[in-house]
């Protein structure tokens, strides 16, 4: 992956978790003529439901804090690669993902009933409270500009606040589930006697054939020591590491298909069968030799770790892949290019 395809990555990611975290009370209504609708501060009209421009820019605020923070003000300015493998800025992918995202909501919202789906009162104070919040940091400028109130506000929070409660209950309904063997993540010490090393001028240099014998028997030794039962160092794979000066050696949590491409298929293999506590033989590759010690083949909690994450991937691809048609179920002639007023939109500045 690119530098500026992953970082697409984290930002496209980062998005929808800090849209969907926003934690509504009311669900979609109908609210007059669509003509009408379209006129004064209403950036889109979803299901015959007018969608201001404050709303929207409550999404845009959130969204523009967060990504300021974490890549900094230049980050609107970015380029970067699409799936197609275009290049697109930034603001405008981000102005389309917002507005995709409002969309979600709103069909999500549109389910709560039938998933018999609202909020207790203790999730209604905390979304509220987290609405306060982001009220009281707008300035009046904003408020003014963007005709924002507090109720607004609340609506937004409480809305999304449901519509995850529904997205929970759709994804949980589809039975994706992935095993420990899917999801492994393996932990073991890799004891690195390396064929190369660094001269006075810090250029990497190769080990001669005499060197590299040097640290063949070096490597030797340490097995030996490793699993003796009668040495101090037994076991100690850090301590030994520090004794031989190994200042590569490490502990790695990899997958299966990450080992394969650090080391080869076969090591993967040698890998894989080793048991927990259990020490390889002396391996040669052609960056030098290695005695892998082996902690965790499935590690419990890396593994449970990734599980959720990829459990969470396959859910939103399922949700994803339903998606277009209960939009086009709900208002079947919308579409972002055509439905969006840009005129209105573009008074949400990210700059």
């Amino acid at each position: 992956m690119s530098k500026y395809n992953d970082r697409k990555f984290k930002i496209r990611k980062r998005l929808i978790s800090c849209l969907l975290v926003l934690a509504v009370l009311m669900g979609l209504t109908a609210c007059g003529d669509t003509e009408q609708e379209k006129t004064g501060n209403t950036v889109l009209v979803f299901a015959k439901n007018p969608i201001s421009l404050g709303e929207v820019y409550i999404y845009a605020q959130i969204v523009k804090e967060d990504y300021e923070a974490t890549y900094g003000k230049d980050v609107w300015d970015m380029q970067i690669t699409l799936a197609d493998g275009t290049l697109a800025n930034m603001e405008e992918v981000t102005r389309q993902d917002i507005i995709n995202t409002v969309v979600r909501v709103k069909v999500l919202i549109s389910m709560a009933r039938k998933y018999n789906v609202e909020l207790n009162e203790t999730e209604i104070s905390a979304e509220q409270n987290k609405a306060d919040i982001f009220y009281n940091r707008l300035t009046d400028d904003q408020i003014s500009r963007m005709q924002i109130n507090e109720s607004l506000v609340e609506n937004v929070f409480q809305e999304n606040a449901i519509a995850e409660k529904v997205y929970k209950k759709i994804v949980g309904s589809a039975g994706i589930e992935l095993s420990d063997e899917e999801a492994r993540v393996t932990t073991f010490y890799d004891m690195f006697f390396a064929f190369y090393d660094e001269d006075d001028k810090g250029n990497v240099v190769t080990l001669s054939d005499e060197k590299k014998k040097e640290q063949y028997d070096k490597a030797l030794q340490a097995y030996e020591t490793l699993v003796s039962p009668v040495s101090e160092d037994s076991g100690d794979v850090e301590a030994l590491s520090a004794y031989y000066n190994l200042s590569h050696s490490s502990y790695y949590s990899m997958t299966r298909e990450e080992i394969v491409k650090q080391y080869g298929e076969s090591i993967a293999d040698d890998l894989y069968q080793l048991s927990d506590g259990s020490y390889s033989l002396v391996t040669e590759t052609k960056y030098g030799y290695h005695i892998f010690y082996m902690a965790h083949l499935t590690d419990p909690e890396a593994t449970a770790e990734r599980k959720a994450a990829l459990t969470a991937k396959e859910e939103e691809r399922y949700f994803a892949s339903k998606l277009p048609y209960w939009i086009k179920e709900l208002d079947s002639g919308y579409s972002y290019a055509k439905s969006v007023r840009f005129d209105v939109y573009k008074e949400i500045s990210f700059k």
